[in-house]
């Protein structure tokens, strides 16, 4: 018997029931209406633990978009392609021994704030609405939009609109949808639609303190089914020993199999490395340059715009109790976030290379290709999947997507090609069993859901009080800044929606955001370290950053780049995209150095204050006498060094355990343990001295 539904009603009654219980805690701990105004709908107050501080933030940073970034990366350039954000490991210790205090204790309620309180006077408050408008539409609607982007890829085996609602009902919204609003395709824009207007609801009921207490709940049930996922996948290939033995018989070390396009797929020992391939060119077309690798490791994450947890990150830390619990807080960030989130990704990831072997799936692809041009050609089952992709028992159909192909010069064809980023929600669908499969369908939406809200709460965060507040109504009242904030909320979702339907790939985004980013990330640096700083240094690197990634992503999504180049530099200095994040971090970083010394330093009283508020590690012109730091800068090395090895040891140790290297795994273990159980007594003996 045909099936007219990829989920069964135990999954569909799953999906509503959990999607319900979040909308109903949003009821039951709303803020109240008005009650703190901004100080409590978007820092909950500063009442929130470490455990709350930290889960939180690796919800948002689940999003449902990265595991299927992550299965795309493995594809393309082996386990060693997270080195993408694995790098980023350093950057969290570094927010976590140096910063995470210092913002608790700035009482900020918007980082655009600090602009003045660090600065003051008229290019403070330029440069606090800009980084306000900045962060709250441009920087916010791209993140946004590559996670709507990733969504569709994840409703879009699953949600039937037309079986939900009936052909009746689905045709008359159908015919009465605007098409300015279709998101990929109707059914798609339902489920977007739906998924955003419940985390809108709880979102503008219950501020951060709802999206805290309803992240804990997407956090644990999104990690949970990861890991059932990625052990049903592993189970369906004979264990851990059957899948690394599947994957060396199906990506040989010989193999000269290429996708459609002529690109060579990756061998078993590619695949299966922690450390990328290093030789001058880019191994089979897909490795990682030896420079590329060492540039993350030494300079990415120090030249980023986050490198001082600036965004949201800042947001949780603010909202803390007290500095303490935000410096805690970041750190179990980074233990989940790095430690025990990487491996369910990434053995998901290997498994769906063994379950849709990449030459079946591109050989499917050639036969849908044929199909297209001739009729005759197609079989029932091809004609099925075309038609209606939820009866489709071709499961390798599920990795293909359409698109616009033009070929030496000719007049552009549709055709399928293979996406494995969609590998994952396929996987979903073909290996976890009934019930499981709706919770975790529910799971990915609710790490979309977690997304979606941290970002337009931290979005209208700065709409409500970096603009509305701070210059067109400043002494506006409680419940008026409230309904400003909720319609901030809708208007940067709406945007975002349109922002999305633009992106290809989920990962060209990222590039988009960090190459964004690398502009600031010096002077974020500068303005806690040195009293030189003004707000001409983050101006400069901001306005230089957003330039040169936006001129970039505008150029290469035109086709307007020179032949053979990535980018707008020269291929012989940027071959690969970490590359061009590290170029554009050079030029602004020497935009923000240059403007600082053009421009005027900021006045000794609003350095005094700031120090004396602050308390910052640094040089401050002997402006910081009587107020010494919680810590000093040489044992905050010591636990950021400690720190990051503890890190990596810990995530290496459960990879090689994996990938059944068990006594390489029990000694990075054992270096996990002790490095970390050092920092963590150090953090805990901390007494803040009282100015």
């Amino acid at each position: 018997m045909t099936k007219l539904t990829v989920l069964s009603n135990l999954d569909w009654a799953i999906v509503g029931f959990v999607l319900a219980m979040t909308f109903a805690i949003s009821l039951l701990i709303k803020d109240k209406e008005g009650g703190g105004g901004v100080e409590e709908f978007f820092t909950a107050n500063r009442s929130a633990k470490w455990w709350l501080i930290g889960t939180s933030i690796a919800a948002t940073t689940f999003a449902s978009d990265t595991p299927l970034l992550i299965t795309g990366w493995i594809a393309k350039y082996g386990i060693a392609g997270n080195w993408f954000w694995w790098g980023g490991a350093v950057g969290i210790i570094a927010i976590t021994v140096f910063f995470a205090r210092v913002w608790r204790s700035t009482g900020v309620v918007t980082d655009a704030e600090i602009a003045e309180l660090r600065y003051g006077g008229k290019p403070a408050m330029v440069l606090r609405s800009s980084k306000a408008f900045v962060f709250s539409v441009v920087v916010n609607c791209i993140i946004l939009g590559w996670v709507l982007a990733g969504m569709s890829k994840i409703a879009e085996p699953f949600m039937d609109w037309q079986y939900l609602l009936g052909v009746s009902l689905y045709q008359a919204i159908d015919a009465a949808y605007p098409a300015s609003l279709i998101f990929n395709d109707l059914n798609t824009s339902l489920t977007i639609f739906t998924l955003v207007t419940i985390t809108l609801l709880y979102s503008a009921l219950g501020g951060l303190r709802a999206i805290l207490i309803t992240d804990v709940v997407w956090f644990v049930l999104a990690m949970s089914m990861a890991i059932v996922l990625s052990y049903f996948a592993v189970s369906s290939l004979g264990g851990l020993d059957g899948m690394w033995i599947a994957l060396e018989e199906t990506y040989p070390k010989n193999m000269t199999a290429t996708d459609l396009d002529g690109n060579a797929f990756l061998n078993h020992e590619q695949i299966s490395s922690f450390i990328p391939s290093f030789s001058d060119d880019l191994a089979g077309g897909l490795g990682i340059p030896f420079s590329a690798f060492i540039l993350t490791l030494t300079f990415m994450w120090w030249t980023n715009g986050n490198v001082d947890g600036a965004g949201f990150f800042a947001q949780r830390l603010y909202s803390a109790k007290d500095a303490g619990e935000a410096e805690k807080g970041a750190m179990w960030y980074g233990l989940a976030h790095f430690v025990f989130r990487s491996w369910p990704w990434v053995i998901a990831g290997v498994a769906a290379l063994v379950i849709y072997p990449r030459a079946a799936v591109n050989d499917v692809a050639a036969e849908f290709n044929a199909c297209l041009k001739d009729s005759t050609v197609c079989t029932v089952a091809m004609t099925n999947c075309m038609q209606n992709r939820y009866i489709c028992e071709v499961k390798e159909y599920g990795l293909l997507y359409k698109t616009e192909i033009t070929k030496d010069g000719a007049a552009p064809v549709i055709e399928f090609r293979e996406d494995r980023e969609r590998s994952y929600p396929a996987m979903i669908k073909d290996v976890m069993p009934r019930g499981l499969l709706g919770l975790a369908l529910v799971a990915l939406m609710g790490a979309f859901m977690s997304t979606v809200s941290t970002h337009i709460n931290w979005g209208a965060s700065y709409i409500a009080n970096d603009f509305y507040l701070r210059f067109f109504n400043p002494s506006a009242s409680n419940k008026n800044l409230l309904l400003v904030s909720r319609l901030a909320t809708l208007g940067i979702t709406l945007v975002a929606i349109v922002v999305a339907s633009f992106i290809k790939s989920i990962g060209e985004m990222w590039n988009l955001y960090l190459g964004m980013m690398a502009g600031l990330g010096l002077p974020h640096l500068m303005r806690w370290f040195w009293w030189r700083a003004n707000a001409w240094t983050e101006i400069a690197g901001m306005v230089t950053g957003l330039l040169l990634a936006l001129s970039n992503y505008l150029l290469s999504f035109n086709n307007m780049l020179p032949q053979g180049q990535i980018s707008i530099f020269p291929t012989s200095i940027a071959s690969h995209p970490i590359h061009v994040i590290c170029w554009i971090s050079i030029c602004s970083a020497l935009a923000s150095i240059v403007a600082t010394y053009l421009t005027p330093a900021v006045d000794d009283d609003t350095l005094r204050e700031f120090v004396k508020k602050v308390k910052p590690i640094g040089f401050w012109k002997d402006l910081n006498q009587g107020y010494s730091a919680p810590r000093s800068f040489a044992e905050s090395m010591l636990y950021f060094v400690l720190g990051s090895i503890g890190i990596y040891a810990g995530m290496f140790g459960i990879g090689y355990l994996l990938r059944l290297e068990y006594l390489t795994g029990l000694g990075f273990i054992i270096l996990f343990i002790i490095t970390m159980g050092f920092v963590i007594k150090g953090m805990n003996k901390i007494n803040v001295k009282k100015a």
